[in-house]
C-alpha cells in the first residue's frame, strides 16, 4: 500500500536547514547548543508538531522499528517517508534516539552516503580525465613524464612524443561522447537527510562509540580518497553534506583508534584541505579537527606548507564594529591555538622560526598582543615613605584671609577702648554706604556657622566702630537678611530683634537707641558702628611694607606701585633691604619688589600644601625655601597608572587572541634559546672525538687517514641524511635570523611587558633581552 510521502527534509525543510546552516560548527560540537539554537527541545515540538514528528509507535527500541525496516526496504516511498521522521526524531529526542538498540541501524543509514560517493568517485573520474585530455592537448610530453614515458638518450632523458594529429583527434572525439556527469537529486537528498540523522545522533556518547565501527570508518576513508580539489569544489556545490561528514568526524573523534587510515585523514587530508580552501566555514571545521589529531599518537607530520600558510592567516583582523565573535574572530583564535599545539613540537617551532619572513610574522604576533585592547587608568595608593603632611599653605586664600581678620580684630580693640563709652576721644574712620562684598571663602565659612557665633563673625567682617556713624536698625536688619538667605545656610535666621542683640556682644562700644532728628521724627537706630569701606578683593591692595602709615587707598597694582614709590622710596637713602611683610631680601630693588605685588586678578593656588615631615610649621612662611628639604606627595595622594587591557576569563586570567599570541611567542622563544645554548657548545668537534676514540678502540691501533675518510663517505652516503633529520637543529643563518626577528619586536615586546593589565607580561618574559 503505497503512503504519501513527504517532501524531504534534506531539501525543503526550514527548520532543520536553519538548525544546520546556524549551528556553530567549530570547535567541538555540543548537541545541547545546536538544540537550544535551533529552538528545539520537547515542549515547542509538543506544541508545534508537523507531519514529520514520528508517532510514539515508530521509536520503538527494537529490530521491529517501522521507520528502519522501511529504510531496509529499498521500496523509495517507504525511504523516503522515513528519512524525515527519522531526522526529526534524532534532533527532538537526542536522549532516546540510541543506535544500539536498532539493528545495523549505521549500515541502513550509510547506505545513500555510500552511493552518493560512488557517484563522486565516477565524477571524479571523469574529471581527471577530462584535465589529463587537455593538458595532453597543449602538452603531450607532460602526460607521458607521469605514467613514465621516458626514454634514454646518451646520458640524458628526453621527452618523446609520437602522438599524432590523428590520435589527438579521435581523441576529442571520443571524449566528447561522453557525457556530463550528474547526480540523481534524490540520491543527494537522501543521502543529505542520512548524514544529518547520523550528525544529530553523533551528539550522544553511546551514538559516537558506535560509530566508530569499521564500516563507517571505511566509508570516512572512501570520501576522503576523493582528490582534494575535487572535495573544495563539492563543499562549494553541496555544503551541507560535507559539512554533516565534518561534524560527525568531530563528534566521533574522542572515541576513534589511532588506525592508519585515521592518522592519513587527520595528518594528510585535513591539512591539504585548509591549505587549498579559502573558504571560512571549512577553515571552521578543518582547524579544530587538526588541533585534536595532533593528540593522536605517532601522527605523521604535517605538510611542510601548512605552517607558512598558518602564519599567512595570522593576517585575518575582525571587523571591530561587530560586538559578537565573528566567522574571522573564531578563525583567527583557532589559527593562533592550532601554532601553539604545533610550536610545542621541536620539529615544528624549528620549522617556524627558519621561515625567511619570520620577522614580519613575529610583528603580526606581537600586534595580537594588543588585540581588542582598551585603555585603562587604574588609581594606586602611594607608598608612605612617599607622602608628605598636609599643611596651609601660606599664600592661599584661607591664609590672605584668616590674616585680614586677625588684622581686623586688632583694630577693632584698639578702637574700643577709643570709643566714648569706655572714656575715649572716639573713632573717626571714614565707613561705606552698603554692606562690603565679601570674599566666597569668607561667605562658606559663615554659612556654615551656627547661631550666635554666625550673626556677630558676619558683624565682625561687615562693619567697623565709628563715632559719628549711625545705622538705620531696619537697614541692619535687611543687610543680616540678605546675606545669610542662601541655599547653603545651615540655620534658620535670626528675628530682627535677636539680631540687634547681639550688636553689643560683637561691638561693645555700640548700642541700640533712638535717635531724633532736627524735624522732631524719631527713628530707631545703631550708633557706634558703620559700613565697612571697601570689599576683600580690595584689601589685596593693601600696603605691607613695614610701619606704612596709609595701607589702604589702592584697588589695582598700579596705585600700589605708586603708593610705595611715593610714600616709602622717595627718601634721600633708598633701602637696602626688602621690608614687604616679613621679606629681608638683599639688595632691594624695583625688580624685587614687583614679585609682592599682587596680581589684577588672583590667583588660583591649594589651601593645603605638602611639606616634608622634618619640616616645622613656623619655617613655610620664611622666604628662603631651599633650606628646606623637598615636599614629599601629598597625603592621600592616589597614583594614576595607564595601560592596556586585553580579553580575560571570569576568572580573570588572560583569554583570547591576544593571549594566545603571547603563548606561541613565548613557545618559539624557549625553543630558540635551546637552539642558542646547542650552538654555544662544539657538538661537531665533541662527536668527532668520540668517534676516534671508540675506533682507536675497536682496532687497537689509530685508523690511517685514508681508511677514516672512506669510512665517512659511506656513512654519509648512507645515513647522512637521517642524521641530519634526527639531529634538526636550526642553522646558523637561521638562528641569527630568527634572533634578529625577536630583536626587532623586542621594544614593542617590552611595551606590552609594560603597559599590559591583564597578565601577559608573565608570559613574555623569556622573548625579551637578546643581547
Amino acid at each position: 500500500m503505497a503512503r504519501t510521502v513527504p517532501v524531504p527534509l534534506g531539501a525543503s525543510s526550514s527548520l532543520l536547514s536553519a538548525s544546520s546552516s546556524s549551528r556553530q560548527i567549530a570547535p567541538l560540537p555540543h548537541h545541547s547548543q545546536a538544540h537550544s539554537r535551533a529552538g528545539g527541545g520537547p515542549t515547542s515540538t509538543q506544541t508545534h508538531r508537523t507531519m514529520y514528528h514520528p508517532a510514539p509507535s515508530e521509536l520503538v527500541m527494537n529490530a521491529r522499528n517501522p521507520l528502519f525496516l522501511s529504510l531496509k526496504s529499498g521500496i523509495e516511498e517507504e525511504i523516503d517517508y522515513a528519512l524525515p521522521k527519522l531526522v526529526v526524531a534524532s534532533f527532538d529526542e537526542r536522549e532516546k534516539f540510541l543506535l544500539k538498540y536498532w539493528v545495523d541501524s549505521v549500515s541502513a543509514l550509510k547506505v545513500w552516503p555510500e552511493k552518493w560517493v560512488e557517484s563522486l568517485e565516477q565524477e571524479a573520474a571523469l574529471d581527471q580525465l577530462r584535465k589529463t585530455s587537455r593538458a595532453s592537448s597543449f602538452d603531450p610530453a607532460q602526460v607521458l613524464e607521469e605514467t613514465g614515458g621516458l626514454a634514454e638518450e646518451g646520458s640524458s632523458k628526453k621527452r618523446r612524443v609520437e602522438i599524432s594529429r590523428e590520435d589527438e583527434q579521435e581523441r576529442r572525439i571520443a571524449l566528447g561522447a561522453i557525457p556530463e556527469w550528474t547526480i540523481p537529486p534524490s540520491t543527494l537528498q537522501r543521502a543529505t537527510n542520512s548524514l544529518l540523522i547520523l550528525r544529530n545522533a553523533s551528539f550522544h556518547n553511546s551514538n559516537a562509540e558506535m560509530l566508530c565501527r569499521a564500516s563507517f570508518l571505511a566509508f570516512l576513508d572512501r570520501f576522503f580518497q576523493l582528490p582534494i580539489a575535487f572535495i573544495l569544489n563539492l563543499s562549494l556545490r553541496y555544503p551541507e553534506p560535507v559539512h554533516h561528514i565534518f561534524t560527525i568526524v568531530q563528534s566521533i573523534f574522542p572515541y576513534l583508534r589511532p588506525e592508519a587510515q585515521v592518522k592519513r585523514i587527520f595528518a594528510v587530508i585535513f591539512p591539504k584541505l585548509l591549505i587549498e580552501t579559502r573558504d571560512s566555514a571549512m577553515m571552521g571545521n578543518l582547524l579544530p579537527l587538526i588541533i585534536s589529531g595532533l593528540t593522536i599518537p605517532s601522527l605523521p607530520a604535517p605538510p611542510p606548507d601548512l605552517i607558512p600558510h598558518l602564519l599567512q592567516l595570522l593576517v585575518l583582523r575582525p571587523v571591530q564594529q561587530y560586538p559578537s565573535p565573528t566567522a574571522s574572530s573564531q578563525i583567527l583564535e583557532l589559527t593562533l591555538d592550532l601554532l601553539i599545539s604545533l610550536s610545542l613540537n621541536g620539529h615544528n617551532a624549528r620549522a617556524i622560526l627558519s621561515q625567511p619572513n619570520l620577522s614580519a610574522h613575529m610583528k603580526s604576533l606581537t600586534l595580537l598582543l594588543e588585540y581588542n585592547a582598551q585603555p585603562v587608568i587604574k588609581p594606586l595608593d602611594a607608598p608612605s615613605h612617599t607622602l608628605g603632611r598636609s599643611v596651609r599653605n601660606p599664600a592661599s586664600e584661607g591664609t590672605r584671609i584668616g590674616m585680614a581678620t586677625e588684622r581686623r580684630r586688632k583694630e577693632r580693640e584698639v578702637n574700643q577702648r577709643q570709643m566714648e563709652a569706655f572714656g575715649g576721644p572716639g573713632v573717626r574712620v571714614e565707613v561705606g554706604d552698603r554692606s562690603p562684598v565679601l570674599s566666597q571663602a569668607v561667605k562658606d565659612r559663615l554659612y556654615a556657622m551656627p547661631e550666635p557665633a554666625r550673626s556677630i563673625s558676619w558683624m565682625h567682617e561687615t562693619f567697623v566702630y565709628s563715632s559719628t556713624s549711625q545705622l538705620l536698625q531696619v537697614t541692619f536688619w535687611h543687610a543680616y537678611r540678605d546675606f545669610f538667605q542662601n541655599p547653603a545656610t545651615v540655620e534658620a535666621l535670626l528675628s530682627a530683634s535677636e539680631v540687634i542683640k547681639n550688636v553689643t556682644i560683637a561691638f561693645p562700644g555700640a548700642m541700640a537707641k533712638v535717635w531724633t532728628d532736627a524735624a522732631g521724627g524719631q527713628k530707631f537706630v545703631i550708633a557706634g558702628i558703620g559700613f565697612r569701606k571697601g570689599s576683600d578683593d580690595e584689601e589685596r591692595f593693601l600696603c605691607q611694607w613695614k610701619g606704612c602709615p596709609h595701607r589702604s587707598g589702592s584697588s589695582n597694582s598700579t596705585q600700589l606701585f605708586n603708593h610705595v614709590q611715593l610714600t616709602h622710596l622717595s627718601g634721600p637713602t633708598p633701602p637696602i633691604q626688602c621690608s614687604w611683610g616679613n621679606c629681608t631680601h638683599m639688595p632691594f630693588t624695583l625688580s624685587h619688589l614687583l614679585t609682592h605685588l599682587p596680581g589684577s586678578k588672583p590667583v588660583p593656588v591649594p589651601e593645603v600644601v605638602s611639606a616634608h615631615p622634618s619640616v616645622p610649621d613656623w619655617t613655610l612662611s620664611r622666604p628662603i625655601i631651599t633650606h628646606r628639604p623637598a615636599p614629599l606627595l601629598p597625603a592621600g595622594y592616589k597614583l594614576k597608572i595607564t595601560g592596556q587591557a586585553t580579553s580575560v576569563d571570569m576568572r580573570r586570567n588572560p583569554a583570547g587572541a591576544s593571549f594566545l599570541a603571547a603563548l606561541i611567542i613565548r613557545n618559539l622563544a624557549r625553543i630558540l634559546r635551546n637552539e642558542i645554548n646547542l650552538a654555544s657548545v662544539d657538538l661537531e668537534q665533541e662527536k668527532e672525538d668520540k668517534k676516534k676514540h671508540l675506533l682507536e678502540e675497536r682496532f687497537g691501533l689509530p685508523i690511517p687517514d685514508n681508511i677514516l675518510k672512506e669510512e665517512e663517505e659511506e656513512e654519509r652516503a648512507t645515513g647522512g641524511a637521517a642524521h641530519k633529520e634526527d639531529d634538526g637543529g636550526l642553522g646558523k643563518e637561521e638562528r641569527e635570523r630568527a634572533i634578529d626577528a625577536f630583536r626587532d619586536n623586542e621594544i614593542r615586546l617590552l611595551e606590552v611587558i609594560e603597559t599590559n593589565m591583564s597578565g601577559l607580561g608573565q608570559y613574555l618574559s623569556e622573548a625579551v633581552g637578546w643581547d
